[in-house]
């Protein structure tokens, strides 16, 4: 893997192809001049976020198969750094949220800089909040499940006692991962989830089952076979 660094933007090249759609440019939605990540990490002592930026880079390549690459880009927070919505209302630091999609201010193609004059907050349908989180099923007719436990705790299941004691979960693909309230998709607000753990089933589209046994899940996804 080669990492390739210039004012905050952070390349990474993998030799490795991945098939990203049907269309002749894949990332084709995104523009020269407005360049969009999405919130990656935040430090909050050192007033840096760091943004993925591996859609907005990818722009101009032609699919279907396209490299598997990604790039991040960091920046510094300064006093004079504007933090907007698209209805142009002032936002402030605490507004920043982990997931976040956001347009960076002047772009790298404009301006090499990694103290950027404004951020601003995009809208985010919920389809994309889903899918950016990792919760949808990659194809129809398959379900996907995710495991969320409480922050600070143990993971409840290991990966090898789910594929002994039910192994059909694993089949639309399994992940587990800790509540983090200062994600730009709150599950505990968006699903009403009253405590952890809990095992949220998807579709392609939806929240199709939310349980917090592992035996439910089970038998919800033999009857789905």
């Amino acid at each position: 893997m080669r990492r390739l660094k210039r004012a905050g933007v952070i390349v990474y090249l993998i030799i490795c192809i991945a098939l990203t759609g049907c269309s002749s440019k894949p990332y084709g939605e995104y523009k020269d001049g407005e360049m969009i990540g999405f919130v990656s990490g935040v430090d909050e002592q050192g007033k840096t976020i760091e943004f993925d930026i591996s859609e907005w880079m990818k722009r101009d390549e032609p699919g279907p198969a396209i490299e598997d690459w990604g790039a991040s880009y960091e920046a510094h927070v300064v006093p004079g750094t504007r933090i907007t919505n698209e209805a142009g209302e002032h936002l402030g630091w605490s507004d920043l949220k982990q997931g976040q999609k956001v347009q960076i201010n002047p772009p790298s193609t404009e301006k090499v800089t990694d103290t950027p004059d404004e951020l601003i907050i995009l809208t985010m349908a919920n389809e994309e909040l889903l899918k950016r989180a990792g919760f949808l099923a990659s194809k129809k007719g398959s379900y996907r499940t995710t495991l969320v436990y409480e922050s600070g705790q143990a993971e409840p299941f290991e990966v090898e006692q789910i594929e002994t004691e039910a192994g059909i979960v694993l089949q639309g693909g399994y992940s587990a991962k800790e509540y983090d309230p200062n994600h730009v998709l709150d599950v505990k607000r968006a699903f009403g989830i009253k405590a952890f753990p809990v095992f949220l089933v998807f579709d392609t589209e939806k929240l199709a089952l939310q349980t917090d046994r592992l035996d439910e899940v089970v038998t919800f996804m033999n009857a789905a076979k």
